[in-house]
């Protein structure tokens, strides 16, 4: 008993140590437990987070791909359009048969060869851009729709699978071709204007050359009316079509699809991205003909090529066959040089995100 009484007196005089002792065990398997819990919170939702992204980060690479893969795939039809346009070669079998009005087919020969070459890296730049605008925002709106039908909201679905077709059909400029004409006829009547006045004569070197090229994007991409806007903002016209959808749901989701992508090609982030489209594709333009300077170094007993000088009817064939190197089928080293710049590919990626990431409660129709 004096045991039992000891341990008694002890419990009692260490009473609060005690109990404060079995508090904290108590809170520590608590808080243990709370930890834990925590812990496998946070693991699942890094390891969920992790999956939506890798999920996410498929779906915007797959988008990337159809999108290069639509641009290439239109190459054939945009150089049928710009051969049909620009007939350089049914001229050339006339002059063959040396007419009375040869001259004149020179110089039409002249003007259309120019028009032509100077066509495809503004129809090549714009069209791969403006797809890849398209292109990704569809791409948000159908990674939402993704999300919905996983968590079966399946009467959320902003974009059918009939108005994801007539829009890949629609919403490009050169499927009707109305835009394409549109642009080809500026650029004709720029030319005509800059080089008219050049003889058939006249020997030009590639510095010649690229000062003329100059003057005509200056010509086609400025105006004294919107000089206090992005210097390709005068474009923007050959790239909205007014197309219309009969359905009056998919009426509604097409015009607020229009209207984005609008709003999109007319801010300065896409002028500045065009701009540098324009210039790598002009650069390439002037490679292929530097090339042609170059192989002329020998024959005229030449240092360096930017002495060389061509007469422009030398060079006239030379300007017309570019469009079977710049506007040829993949690959293609104008296209895929556009679609491969980082700026470009992060811009892309810019639209997608935004588009992507909008609330769901925001996009209901």
């Amino acid at each position: 008993m004096l045991g039992i009484g000891s341990l008694w007196n002890f419990i009692k005089r260490h009473k609060r140590k005690f109990i404060f002792g079995g508090i904290l065990a108590g809170g520590g398997t608590y808080f243990y437990r709370y930890l834990q819990e925590k812990v496998k919170e946070i693991q699942e939702k890094e390891a969920s987070e992790c999956l939506a992204h890798a999920r996410k980060q498929h779906h915007f690479d797959s988008n990337q791909r159809t999108c290069n893969m639509t641009v290439l795939s239109m190459i054939s039809t945009l150089r049928e359009a710009l051969i049909r346009t620009f007939n350089t070669e049914e001229i050339t079998e006339q002059l063959k048969n040396n007419p009375e009005n040869k001259l004149q087919l020179w110089e039409d020969l002249k003007i259309m060869s120019f028009a032509r070459t100077v066509s495809i890296v503004y129809s090549c730049s714009i069209m791969a851009l403006l797809l890849r605008v398209q292109l990704n925002v569809i791409g948000g709106y159908m990674f939402i729709d993704s999300m919905h039908q996983q968590n079966g909201k399946t009467e959320k679905i902003l974009i059918s699978k009939e108005l994801q077709q007539n829009i890949y059909q629609i919403f490009s400029i050169f499927s009707a071709q109305v835009r394409l004409t549109e642009l080809t006829e500026t650029v004709q009547h720029v030319v005509r204007k800059e080089i008219l006045s050049i003889s058939l004569k006249e020997r030009l070197t590639i510095d010649n050359l690229q000062a003329i090229i100059q003057q005509i994007r200056e010509r086609i991409e400025t105006s004294p009316d919107i000089s206090d806007l992005s210097p390709t903002f005068i474009l923007c016209k050959y790239m909205v079509p007014c197309i219309q959808i009969s359905q009056q749901e998919e009426d509604a989701m097409y015009t607020r699809l229009h209207t984005e992508t609008k709003d999109i090609i007319e801010s300065a982030d896409f002028h500045s991205v065009l701009k540098l489209c324009l210039d790598r594709g002009f650069a390439k333009l002037l490679d292929s003909l530097a090339d042609h300077y170059k192989h002329m170094l020998e024959d005229q007993h030449r240092q360096n090529f930017h002495e060389v000088a061509l007469p422009m009817a030398k060079l006239i064939p030379i300007v017309s066959g570019l469009l079977y190197k710049l506007c040829s089928d993949a690959p293609n080293p104008l296209i895929q040089e556009i679609l491969l710049l980082e700026p470009t590919k992060t811009f892309a990626a810019n639209i997608y995100e935004a588009f992507s990431e909008q609330q769901t409660e925001q996009l209901a129709i």
